[in-house]
């Protein structure tokens, strides 16, 4: 059978690209039985080729119009499987309502329906995600997958009724070979001889929480360098935020790197700060590689960071960073090299757990398995056809709690879909 991976896929400049490879590649030493056809669609009518003449169409949604646009609305149209990157779909919505896409409409409309729900859920979230901007694809959906439970609670929050997997996010390859080489050299030439290493690494944009971290880092009562890294966010002037905070030569820009400098500049950090605000319910790339690497992290307290141990991360208090709370938990991490040591490795034995049981790939091919089994049950198109039916008669809740209809439902359930061809 076939399966339509639609993805970014490297060298797009884009953290997904760089997962859905590793993703490709577990799956490919799995050996889940599926022809996987792996592609980063140029058009919409590219996209929904690609899915017309597979089995089942797996679609990677996030939350940047450029690499995501067309694959959105051939998941609309062509529903399939969608791996949520990112929950919140503000810009993508935004995105696709300025170049005037028909899926605009839906998915605004669908979004403020279902914030209500999420008002009076208890779950407690940041702005970007008190609108359902997801509630329509994942509606349209057959399966969907998210990246921690926190992503899962999200969606049944609003009302959704779509099958959910809880898939981990995969290991990351690190970089090997001459040119890891040579960035570990440039590296530590830049390094030599300033102390200790905090780094702020992924996409340098406001809801890092940078300008809190150089505020900490200027309070540290002890000699530190901050090392900002990772590609530039339009919007966000670090250099005018570097230059505000007075630290001078103790803050070192790199943006724009190589994967290999990346990783570079990671295994350099003594402590990394991966902080979230507003959260937006993504999983954090940067985070699995820092503890892949064993390298001790500071958190925000909210959301999928607090589906992490508690003991492999060190929290501080969600919602806008407070420079104080940062300078007590990087001054003790700084002032005491063993409790680095200690959280550091059980961040590593975590990421080593989840890739030896290969959670990755046993999550993926579970959930293309349950999601071809729905696609292909013969009852679903009827079904369908029977609930059009009651919402263009206006049916409400209240008509679908008597039971109309029911019978109907009943019999085809009845029905075996795995003796049906």
């Amino acid at each position: 059978m076939k399966v339509a991976f639609l993805s970014p896929l490297p060298p797009a400049p884009t953290g997904i690209a760089a997962y859905s490879r590793a993703v490709l590649d577990r799956l490919e030493r799995r050996g889940i039985g599926l022809e996987l056809m792996p592609r980063a669609p140029r058009s919409l009518e590219e996209a929904e080729r690609l899915a017309e003449t597979s089995d089942l169409a797996v679609y990677h949604v996030g939350n940047n119009p450029l690499f995501h646009r067309h694959i959105y609305g051939a998941a609309i149209r062509r529903p399939g499987l969608v791996v949520l990157h990112d929950l919140a779909l503000d810009d993508l919505i935004r995105g696709l309502d300025a170049a005037s896409d028909p899926t605009a409409g839906p998915a605004r409309a669908e979004a403020r329906a279902a914030a209500r729900a999420l008002r009076t859920s208890g779950l407690d979230v940041d702005p970007p995600l008190a609108t359902a901007w997801s509630a329509h694809l994942v509606r349209r959906a057959r399966g969907v997958i998210v990246h921690a439970p926190f992503g899962a609670r999200y969606l049944e929050a609003f009302g959704c009724r779509t099958p959910v997997h809880v898939v981990p996010h995969p290991p990351v390859p690190e970089p090997s070979g001459p040119r890891a080489a040579r960035a570990d050299r440039r590296v530590r030439r830049r390094l030599a001889g300033r102390g200790a290493v905090v780094g702020v690494l992924g996409d340098i944009g406001a809801a890092k929480g940078i300008e809190a971290v150089l505020d900490a880092v200027a309070r540290l009562g002890q000699p530190a360098v901050l090392a900002i890294v990772g590609r530039r966010i339009p919007g966000f002037d670090v250099a005018g935020a570097v230059g505000r905070s007075g630290l001078g030569d103790r803050v070192l820009v790199d943006q724009d790197v190589s994967d290999a400098v990346f990783g570079a500049w990671l295994r350099a950090c003594d402590v990394v700060v991966n902080l979230r605000h507003p959260h937006r319910g993504e999983v954090s790339g940067t985070l699995v590689r820092a503890m892949q690497a064993g390298v001790p992290t500071v958190v925000s307290a909210t959301g999928t960071y607090l589906d992490l141990p508690p003991d492999a991360v060190v929290r501080v208090p969600a919602g806008p960073p407070d420079p104080e709370a940062l300078v007590e938990a990087l001054g003790v991490l700084l002032a005491h090299p063993a409790r680095r040591r200690a959280i550091g490795e059980r961040a590593r034995e975590h990421a080593e757990r989840l890739d030896r049981e290969d959670a990755t790939a046993e999550g993926y091919a579970r959930a293309i398995e349950e999601t071809l089994r729905i696609v292909r049950d013969p009852r679903r198109p009827a079904v369908a056809r029977w609930a059009a039916a009651l919402r263009d008669v206006g049916a409400g809740d209240e008509v679908i709690e008597r039971g109309l209809g029911s019978e109907y439902v009943d019999a085809l359930t009845s029905l075996d879909p795995d003796a049906t061809t």
